[in-house]
């Protein structure tokens, strides 16, 4: 039965602490737990933000976008339009990370979440031109067509 500022700080350092331990499934728990209580609505933003980016590194998309989502009912159209760059520079952000450390399935994982949300043009052009590779080396021929058509 602690007070609201208590319980927040305990859950942000603790947070921390399984950040540090690379558990970042778990730090993000603890980050979208904290979020709720947050006094200000950028706080609240921020704190979301902060859970999606932890489960994106985790490698856990669903709960990514759910906290995705919950920052964007937060905030107002402007913060609405920065949320989405933010996710889609996290999402590419882990889609190298996992391209740097020759996990490419997971980086296909990554890649076509990115697909799915709305891109520009060239941004689009460029995460095609990536999953086709990926497709190439990971023996997906039916995939490997179907883009090429559609590209």
């Amino acid at each position: 039965d602690l007070d609201f500022d208590s319980k927040r700080f305990c859950l942000i350092k603790l947070s921390g602490l399984y950040e540090s331990r690379k558990m970042f499934l778990e730090a993000g728990k603890m980050m979208q737990n904290a979020a709720p209580i947050s006094v200000t609505f950028n706080g609240k933003i921020d704190d979301f933000l902060k859970a999606a980016g932890l489960f994106v590194r985790a490698g856990n998309f669903d709960f990514a976008d759910a906290s995705f989502e919950k920052a964007m009912s937060v905030g107002n159209e402007n913060q609405r339009e920065e949320i989405k760059e933010k996710r889609v520079k996290l999402y590419k952000e882990q889609a190298d990370f996992y391209l740097k450390n020759d996990k490419r399935s997971n980086a296909l994982a990554a890649y076509e979440k990115i697909l799915l949300l709305n891109l520009k043009g060239e941004e689009r052009k460029e995460i095609q031109k990536s999953l086709l590779g990926l497709y190439d080396k990971l023996g997906k021929i039916r995939e490997f067509y179907s883009l090429k058509r559609i590209m």
